[in-house]
Protein backbone atom coordinates (compact mmCIF):
# COMPACT_ATOMS: atom_id res chain seq x y z
CA UNK A 1 0.00 0.00 0.00
CA UNK A 2 1.41 3.39 -0.99
CA UNK A 3 1.84 6.29 1.42
CA UNK A 4 -0.92 8.13 -0.43
CA UNK A 5 -3.48 5.41 0.25
CA UNK A 6 -2.31 5.09 3.84
CA UNK A 7 -2.82 8.83 4.29
CA UNK A 8 -6.29 8.53 2.80
CA UNK A 9 -7.40 5.70 5.10
CA UNK A 10 -6.07 7.49 8.18
CA UNK A 11 -7.81 10.67 7.03
CA UNK A 12 -11.12 8.80 6.67
CA UNK A 13 -10.68 7.45 10.19
CA UNK A 14 -10.00 10.96 11.55
CA UNK A 15 -12.96 12.34 9.62
CA UNK A 16 -15.32 9.73 11.08
CA UNK A 17 -14.08 10.52 14.59
CA UNK A 18 -14.69 14.22 13.93
CA UNK A 19 -18.24 13.96 12.61
CA UNK A 20 -19.16 11.47 15.34
CA UNK A 21 -19.28 14.43 17.72
CA UNK A 22 -22.12 16.80 16.66
CA UNK A 23 -20.53 19.70 18.56
CA UNK A 24 -17.69 19.66 16.03
CA UNK A 25 -20.18 20.59 13.33
CA UNK A 26 -22.48 22.82 15.37
CA UNK A 27 -19.73 24.74 17.16
CA UNK A 28 -18.31 26.52 14.08
CA UNK A 29 -21.82 27.49 12.95
CA UNK A 30 -22.57 29.04 16.35
CA UNK A 31 -19.22 30.86 16.26
CA UNK A 32 -19.95 32.34 12.84
CA UNK A 33 -23.51 33.37 13.74
CA UNK A 34 -22.31 34.90 17.01
CA UNK A 35 -19.74 37.13 15.32
CA UNK A 36 -22.07 38.26 12.57
CA UNK A 37 -24.82 39.09 15.08
CA UNK A 38 -22.45 40.68 17.60
CA UNK A 39 -20.49 42.88 15.18
CA UNK A 40 -22.31 42.90 11.86
CA UNK A 41 -25.71 44.46 12.49
CA UNK A 42 -24.89 46.60 15.58
CA UNK A 43 -21.88 48.21 13.87
CA UNK A 44 -23.35 48.46 10.39
CA UNK A 45 -23.19 52.27 10.36
CA UNK A 46 -19.40 52.10 10.61
CA UNK A 47 -19.46 51.66 6.84
CA UNK A 48 -20.74 55.27 6.61
CA UNK A 49 -17.43 56.65 7.92
CA UNK A 50 -15.73 58.73 5.19
CA UNK A 51 -12.97 56.69 3.58
CA UNK A 52 -14.34 53.33 4.68
CA UNK A 53 -13.52 50.83 1.89
CA UNK A 54 -16.84 48.93 1.86
CA UNK A 55 -20.51 49.87 1.67
CA UNK A 56 -21.53 46.82 3.71
CA UNK A 57 -19.85 46.35 7.10
CA UNK A 58 -20.80 42.67 7.18
CA UNK A 59 -18.88 42.21 3.93
CA UNK A 60 -15.89 43.94 5.53
CA UNK A 61 -15.82 41.70 8.61
CA UNK A 62 -16.56 38.42 6.79
CA UNK A 63 -12.85 37.86 6.13
CA UNK A 64 -12.04 38.64 9.77
CA UNK A 65 -14.58 36.10 10.99
CA UNK A 66 -13.05 33.45 8.74
CA UNK A 67 -9.50 34.19 9.92
CA UNK A 68 -10.51 34.19 13.58
CA UNK A 69 -12.42 30.94 13.16
CA UNK A 70 -9.25 29.32 11.86
CA UNK A 71 -7.04 30.78 14.59
CA UNK A 72 -9.32 29.91 17.49
CA UNK A 73 -9.75 26.32 16.32
CA UNK A 74 -6.10 25.87 15.34
CA UNK A 75 -5.46 23.52 18.26
CA UNK A 76 -8.38 21.16 17.50
CA UNK A 77 -6.40 18.90 15.15
CA UNK A 78 -3.49 18.96 17.59
CA UNK A 79 -5.82 17.87 20.39
CA UNK A 80 -7.03 14.97 18.24
CA UNK A 81 -3.46 13.79 17.66
CA UNK A 82 -2.62 14.30 21.32
CA UNK A 83 -5.63 12.17 22.29
CA UNK A 84 -4.24 9.38 20.10
CA UNK A 85 -0.83 9.80 21.72
CA UNK A 86 -2.18 9.68 25.27
CA UNK A 87 -4.49 6.74 24.53
CA UNK A 88 -1.69 4.65 23.00
CA UNK A 89 -3.31 4.48 19.56
CA UNK A 90 -0.51 6.62 18.13
CA UNK A 91 2.10 4.08 19.27
CA UNK A 92 0.11 1.31 17.60
CA UNK A 93 0.17 3.25 14.34
CA UNK A 94 3.93 3.68 14.61
CA UNK A 95 4.31 -0.10 15.00
CA UNK A 96 2.15 -0.75 11.95
CA UNK A 97 3.83 -1.33 8.54
CA UNK A 98 2.88 2.10 7.20
CA UNK A 99 4.70 5.27 6.26
CA UNK A 100 4.93 7.26 9.48
CA UNK A 101 4.45 10.58 7.73
CA UNK A 102 1.04 9.43 6.51
CA UNK A 103 -0.12 9.99 10.10
CA UNK A 104 0.95 13.63 10.02
CA UNK A 105 -0.36 14.20 6.49
CA UNK A 106 -3.77 12.80 7.39
CA UNK A 107 -3.94 15.24 10.33
CA UNK A 108 -3.11 18.18 8.08
CA UNK A 109 -5.76 17.06 5.59
CA UNK A 110 -8.21 16.96 8.48
CA UNK A 111 -7.22 20.53 9.34
CA UNK A 112 -8.02 21.58 5.78
CA UNK A 113 -11.39 19.81 5.98
CA UNK A 114 -12.34 21.55 9.21
CA UNK A 115 -11.47 24.92 7.74
CA UNK A 116 -13.29 24.11 4.51
CA UNK A 117 -16.45 23.47 6.54
CA UNK A 118 -16.03 26.78 8.38
CA UNK A 119 -15.35 28.69 5.17
CA UNK A 120 -18.44 27.30 3.44
CA UNK A 121 -20.56 28.13 6.50
CA UNK A 122 -19.26 31.72 6.51
CA UNK A 123 -19.86 32.13 2.77
CA UNK A 124 -23.44 30.82 3.06
CA UNK A 125 -24.23 33.04 6.03
CA UNK A 126 -22.63 36.04 4.33
CA UNK A 127 -24.78 35.51 1.24
CA UNK A 128 -27.87 35.14 3.43
CA UNK A 129 -27.05 38.51 5.05
CA UNK A 130 -26.79 40.22 1.69
CA UNK A 131 -23.03 40.24 1.20
CA UNK A 132 -22.13 40.55 -2.48
CA UNK A 133 -18.85 38.79 -3.30
CA UNK A 134 -17.25 41.13 -5.83
CA UNK A 135 -14.92 38.43 -7.18
CA UNK A 136 -17.91 36.24 -8.05
CA UNK A 137 -18.04 32.46 -7.85
CA UNK A 138 -14.35 32.04 -8.84
CA UNK A 139 -13.45 34.40 -6.02
CA UNK A 140 -15.49 32.36 -3.55
CA UNK A 141 -13.66 29.21 -4.63
CA UNK A 142 -10.28 30.93 -4.23
CA UNK A 143 -11.38 32.26 -0.83
CA UNK A 144 -12.22 28.75 0.33
CA UNK A 145 -8.86 27.45 -0.94
CA UNK A 146 -7.01 30.26 0.85
CA UNK A 147 -8.89 29.50 4.06
CA UNK A 148 -8.15 25.77 3.84
CA UNK A 149 -4.47 26.49 3.26
CA UNK A 150 -4.42 28.86 6.21
CA UNK A 151 -6.07 26.11 8.27
CA UNK A 152 -3.21 23.74 7.42
CA UNK A 153 -0.63 26.37 8.35
CA UNK A 154 -2.23 27.31 11.64
CA UNK A 155 -2.95 23.73 12.65
CA UNK A 156 0.73 22.99 12.04
CA UNK A 157 1.48 25.50 14.78
CA UNK A 158 -0.93 23.71 17.10
CA UNK A 159 0.67 20.38 16.23
CA UNK A 160 4.09 21.79 17.04
CA UNK A 161 2.87 22.80 20.51
CA UNK A 162 1.27 19.39 21.08
CA UNK A 163 4.31 17.43 19.91
CA UNK A 164 6.68 19.59 21.94
CA UNK A 165 4.75 19.61 25.22
CA UNK A 166 2.61 16.45 24.98
CA UNK A 167 0.32 18.27 27.39
CA UNK A 168 -3.44 18.46 26.82
CA UNK A 169 -3.71 21.49 29.10
CA UNK A 170 -1.02 23.48 27.29
CA UNK A 171 -2.30 22.53 23.84
CA UNK A 172 -5.94 23.30 24.67
CA UNK A 173 -5.07 26.70 26.14
CA UNK A 174 -2.71 27.63 23.31
CA UNK A 175 -5.46 29.70 21.73
CA UNK A 176 -4.72 32.30 24.41
CA UNK A 177 -1.32 32.80 22.77
CA UNK A 178 -3.04 33.32 19.42
CA UNK A 179 -5.58 35.82 20.82
CA UNK A 180 -3.48 38.95 20.18
CA UNK A 181 -2.58 37.75 16.69
CA UNK A 182 -6.28 37.37 15.88
CA UNK A 183 -7.34 40.81 17.06
CA UNK A 184 -4.30 42.94 16.16
CA UNK A 185 -5.48 43.13 12.57
CA UNK A 186 -7.64 45.30 10.34
CA UNK A 187 -10.53 43.00 11.20
CA UNK A 188 -12.80 45.79 12.39
CA UNK A 189 -11.27 48.90 10.84
CA UNK A 190 -9.23 49.52 7.70
CA UNK A 191 -5.56 50.37 8.18
CA UNK A 192 -6.13 53.95 7.00
CA UNK A 193 -8.31 54.62 10.07
CA UNK A 194 -5.89 53.11 12.60
CA UNK A 195 -3.33 55.13 14.55
CA UNK A 196 -0.46 54.79 17.01
CA UNK A 197 1.05 51.52 18.17
CA UNK A 198 -1.93 49.51 16.92
CA UNK A 199 -1.24 50.48 13.32
CA UNK A 200 2.43 49.56 13.72
CA UNK A 201 1.49 46.17 15.20
CA UNK A 202 -0.93 45.52 12.33
CA UNK A 203 1.81 46.29 9.80
CA UNK A 204 4.10 43.59 11.23
CA UNK A 205 1.38 40.98 11.82
CA UNK A 206 1.59 38.44 8.95
CA UNK A 207 -1.95 37.24 9.62
CA UNK A 208 -3.30 40.66 8.63
CA UNK A 209 -1.84 40.28 5.14
CA UNK A 210 -3.65 36.97 4.77
CA UNK A 211 -6.83 38.63 6.01
CA UNK A 212 -6.45 41.44 3.47
CA UNK A 213 -6.14 38.95 0.62
CA UNK A 214 -9.35 37.25 1.66
CA UNK A 215 -11.21 40.50 2.23
CA UNK A 216 -10.29 42.04 -1.10
CA UNK A 217 -12.00 39.16 -2.92
CA UNK A 218 -15.18 40.03 -1.04
CA UNK A 219 -15.29 43.83 -1.17
CA UNK A 220 -13.28 44.77 -4.28
CA UNK A 221 -12.82 41.69 -6.44
CA UNK A 222 -9.65 40.85 -8.37
CA UNK A 223 -7.40 43.63 -7.09
CA UNK A 224 -4.07 41.89 -7.64
CA UNK A 225 -2.04 44.59 -5.92
CA UNK A 226 -3.92 43.98 -2.68
CA UNK A 227 -4.35 40.23 -3.17
CA UNK A 228 -0.84 39.04 -4.00
CA UNK A 229 1.06 40.22 -0.87
CA UNK A 230 -1.20 38.18 1.36
CA UNK A 231 -0.91 35.20 -0.96
CA UNK A 232 2.89 35.24 -0.71
CA UNK A 233 2.71 35.60 3.07
CA UNK A 234 0.29 32.68 3.27
CA UNK A 235 2.57 30.50 1.14
CA UNK A 236 5.54 31.44 3.33
CA UNK A 237 3.64 30.76 6.56
CA UNK A 238 2.40 27.40 5.28
CA UNK A 239 5.85 26.25 4.21
CA UNK A 240 7.53 27.42 7.42
CA UNK A 241 4.94 26.04 9.85
CA UNK A 242 4.44 22.70 8.09
CA UNK A 243 8.23 22.31 7.96
CA UNK A 244 8.38 23.00 11.70
CA UNK A 245 5.63 20.50 12.42
CA UNK A 246 7.35 17.91 10.23
CA UNK A 247 10.65 18.41 12.05
CA UNK A 248 9.09 18.01 15.50
CA UNK A 249 7.06 15.05 14.28
CA UNK A 250 10.23 13.39 12.99
CA UNK A 251 11.91 13.88 16.37
CA UNK A 252 8.83 12.61 18.26
CA UNK A 253 8.65 9.42 16.18
CA UNK A 254 12.35 8.69 15.82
Amino acid sequence: MTALWQTWYLYVRNFKVWIAQPINLIGPLVFVAFFFLLFGAPLSRVAEIPGFPADNYQAFIAGMILVQAVIFTGSDVAMAMLADILSGYFDKLLLAPINRFSILMSSLLMAATRTLFQAVAIVIMSLALGVDFQAGVPGILVLVILASTFGIAWSSLGLMIALKTKSAQVTQSSWLLFFPIAFVTTGFMPKELLTGWFRIAVNINPVDYVLESMRVLIIRGWDWGAFLPGLWVLIGLTLALTAGATLLYRRATA
